[in-house]
């Protein structure tokens, strides 16, 4: 009788035979030289019983061919990760699929890709530059394989950097990394899954009367530039940039109304001048401007052709951003509703539905009364 010859596939299935649960369990239960079990639900993976140990290889074909790889896993976990890890650099890639770029590539893919702010785009790229530019020659695939890896990252960056740092830094790789993921649907969910979101302390910037004061004494003593740009941040709550990048063309004096272009989110936005503060940007166009052609509202007295940058950095000033913490807590103060409080800080009015409806420069003069009598309350502390 003729001897028959199984197929190489029907051979492999055979020996393949003994299959294990993929519990931990189960696995740790099996008897010692039970040799090789198929794990289930698993494909091609395989866990090895030898006399004194268990050991795991992935088993997958490839181009009709079979491929065996032994696995680095000392726990089914690990060789679960491992084999995906593994089977992804085997798989072979359909003609036109796009390769799983290196952290570096993927950060200059994004930052071309999406509209983003010259300042939020210059932000990204420093601080992952700042605290994973050892890590920018790694794929985002190994990234999202080592979950422990970055999980310790982002902590090691908390306690070197802040909670600040780490929070952004973490917000800033997963939306880098899930923007791939809509072209890469073979990529791994983003590692920053295993990470807590450190925890950020809210700032309670707002200045109480004493500050003021403090602040109204030391304005006294700058130049006309750096006094203007201060009472424009005092009272129009604009963050810092923006007031900087503003030139005349944005101010209008005869309806008392500025323009802000330069501004987080790419959302120019419209409020009323305090009737205080139109009065003093007059004055110092009489007065103290330096005339430049490029329009600045506050030019460098070093080169009047570049706004001025060095604003901040002055004895006896508060951060700028507090100011803008402390108009809407006076907005508040003057029974401003959440909705008129947000048209004057620029805020996103995306909130609900109803939001969205509202047109903000049809507002302009609803909000006047309140930034008024916010200038008015600096005026009476400050000692105008």
């Amino acid at each position: 009788m003729a001897k028959v010859i199984e197929p190489p596939r029907a051979a492999e299935e055979r020996r393949q035979k003994k299959v294990v649960e993929a519990e931990q369990r189960a696995i740790d239960a099996l008897p010692a030289e039970s040799g090789e079990w198929k794990v289930k639900g698993c494909l091609g993976l395989l866990v090895w019983c030898g006399a004194t140990q268990k050991s795991y290889r992935l088993v997958r074909r490839v181009n009709r061919r079979l491929a065996k790889k032994t696995l680095a896993a000392s726990t089914l976990a690990e060789a679960r990760r491992e084999a995906m890890r593994v089977w992804k650099s085997l798989k072979p890639k359909p003609p036109g699929e796009e390769p799983v770029p290196t952290l570096e590539q993927a950060v200059a893919a994004y930052l071309a890709g999406k509209r983003l702010a010259e300042k939020s785009r210059a932000d990204y790229e420093r601080f992952l530059r700042r605290c994973m530019a050892d890590w920018f020659d790694r794929r985002l695939d190994a990234l999202a394989a080592d979950r422990a890896g970055f999980r310790k990252r982002i902590a090691d960056i908390e306690r070197n950097h802040g909670p600040a740092t780490a929070a952004l830094v973490l917000r800033i790789y997963r939306a880098i990394h899930n923007w791939h993921r809509k072209v890469l649907p073979d990529l791994p969910e983003a590692p920053t899954s295993a990470c807590d979101v450190p925890r950020v302390k809210a700032r309670d910037w707002a200045l109480g009367d004493e500050q003021l004061k403090g602040m109204g004494e030391a304005m006294r003593r700058l130049s006309p530039a750096k006094r203007a740009w201060w009472m424009v941040a005092l009272l129009t709550g604009a963050r810092a940039s923006t007031i900087t990048n503003l030139q005349w063309d944005d101010i209008d004096l005869e309806r008392k109304v500025v323009r802000f272009r330069v501004v987080k989110g790419d959302r120019p936005y419209a409020i009323p001048l305090a009737d205080r503060l139109a009065v003093h940007l007059g004055e110092y166009r009489g007065r103290g401007w330096l005339p430049n052609r490029a329009g600045w509202l506050f030019p460098s007295p070093e080169n009047p052709e570049r706004p001025l940058w060095s604003q901040v950095r002055n004895a006896g000033m508060p951060p700028a951003h507090a100011l803008r913490h402390t108009m809407r807590t006076r907005l508040a103060e003057a029974g401003a509703t959440p909705d008129l409080a947000r048209i004057v800080l620029g805020h996103s009015l995306s909130q609900d539905v109803s939001q969205r409806y509202i047109t903000p420069h049809l507002l302009v003069e609803a909000v006047r009364p309140l930034v008024n009598a916010v200038a008015e309350e600096y005026a009476e502390i400050m000692q105008w």
